[in-house]
């Protein structure tokens, strides 16, 4: 099952960090979309912990 297709937009600023990104997954046989949202879960999963457990 394919998701809704979603744009992000990256500044020119980061094109190197997204160039590095993309090679990494697909070092990883992973998809773009899968490492981003890997990314977003283990970002918001850190800010979402009690500052105490950080």
């Amino acid at each position: 099952m394919r998701g809704k297709r979603v744009t992000v937009y990256v500044r020119e600023t980061d094109l190197d960090l997204w160039r590095r990104a993309k090679e990494y997954a697909e070092e990883r046989r992973m998809t773009s979309s899968g490492l981003v949202m890997l990314a977003l879960e283990r970002y918001l999963d850190e800010q979402e912990r009690p500052a105490d457990e950080r």
